[in-house]
């Protein structure tokens, strides 16, 4: 992951031994876990971008369903993947079957509906979509992985009620996995 990260992802602010070790690290083992790194330490690029681009690679069936705090936020984690498959040549040109050479071309790829790489199956949800999970949580989705990325905000917990709401929303997505499907928490 860390060679996809720097060199293919072209990511020269990565070149850092602790950025290297937590890519071994989330490589080895990277579902359910609760990652609480500090801030600023590349959670949500490691995970969020890099693992995300690297399940796609491996195995372009996959659904993977990104879920933050509000819709515009999770939709900001899916443009920066979208702009790498966009931009991204040597992508285009090493995984040709997978990624598009042109987007258009794509039955899905849009912030709103999410992206959808070639693929031989055809299931409702696209590769990669983005959703709120107090504000614009998806009905009847299923998704072999679901990434939480910052679903907590200052205000979901600036009140007990809102602690609550943030809780429940979160058990309520548990219902978007698939049966043996994995999870990730940054």
């Amino acid at each position: 992951m860390y060679f996809l990260l720097r060199y293919v992802l072209r990511r020269t602010d990565c070149e850092k031994e602790w950025i290297f070790e937590r890519c071994r690290e989330v490589q080895k083992d990277p579902d359910g876990h609760l990652d609480l790194w500090p801030r600023f330490h590349y959670k949500s690029t490691i995970i969020t971008y890099a693992l995300t681009i690297q399940e796609i690679l491996r195995n372009p069936e996959v659904t993977i369903g990104i879920f933050s705090h509000t819709r515009p936020i999770a939709k900001a984690f899916l443009r920066q993947i979208k702009r790498e498959f966009e931009s991204n040549q040597t992508l285009q040109a090493c995984f040709s079957e997978i990624v598009w050479a042109d987007a258009k071309q794509s039955p899905k790829w849009s912030e709103d509906d999410g992206i959808t790489v070639r693929r031989q199956s055809n299931p409702k949800e696209a590769t990669v979509e983005a959703w709120g999970l107090v504000d614009g949580m998806p009905v009847a989705k299923h998704f072999s992985i679901r990434v939480y990325d910052d679903i907590v905000t200052r205000e979901s917990v600036s009140t007990p009620e809102m602690v609550a709401k943030t809780t429940d929303a979160l058990r309520l997505s548990y219902a978007l996995g698939m049966e043996g499907g994995r999870q990730r928490m940054i």
